[in-house]
């Protein structure tokens, strides 16, 4: 099973560039993870914010393989613990032999349209992130996961 990781490529600092190829080089351990930038739409500045959405949505929908399980992170989705979203994850790793994707959106977030998409749509908390950061999350819970499905001590 693989994880893909997909998400608007971003100039993010430094910081949030480290943490991210921390947890990377953590799942890494458990299982295959790929991560797929996809461009950020070009003149954003001369563009309403509806239109930038619309735009890197698009790209963000056609990144995404026809196969696999698909995951839309977004505030309003479902909020599951991490307990419980390990146990989820360990069903996936039988039952999607094609992996699970995980989609993030943008600063200005997603369309309808990829939320539509997706196969479950799921929620950080009810607070909303910036989308540097909210990567870092979902790593984070992805590596949780990948410990307690292998039942070994967390690295903090």
């Amino acid at each position: 099973m693989k994880f893909r990781l997909i998400w608007i490529r971003s100039t993010s600092d430094t910081e949030f560039r480290d943490a991210i190829e921390r947890y990377v080089g953590r799942i890494r351990h458990y299982f295959p993870l790929e991560i797929i930038e996809v461009a950020p739409d070009k003149g954003r500045k001369s563009k309403s914010g509806p239109d930038v959405i619309r735009a890197e949505s698009n790209r963000l929908l056609e990144a995404i393989p026809a196969q696999g399980f698909t995951v839309v992170l977004d505030e309003r989705g479902e909020l599951i613990d991490s307990l419980k979203f390990a146990r989820w994850l360990e069903r996936m790793t039988v039952d999607q032999p094609h992996g699970v994707n995980f989609i993030v959106g943008g600063d200005l977030g997603l369309s309808q349209q990829v939320r539509e998409r997706g196969d479950r749509v799921i929620a950080l908390s009810p607070m909303t992130f910036p989308h540097q950061l909210a990567r870092v999350v979902l790593l984070e819970q992805i590596y949780r996961a990948c410990t307690l499905i292998r039942n070994v001590s967390y690295h903090k």
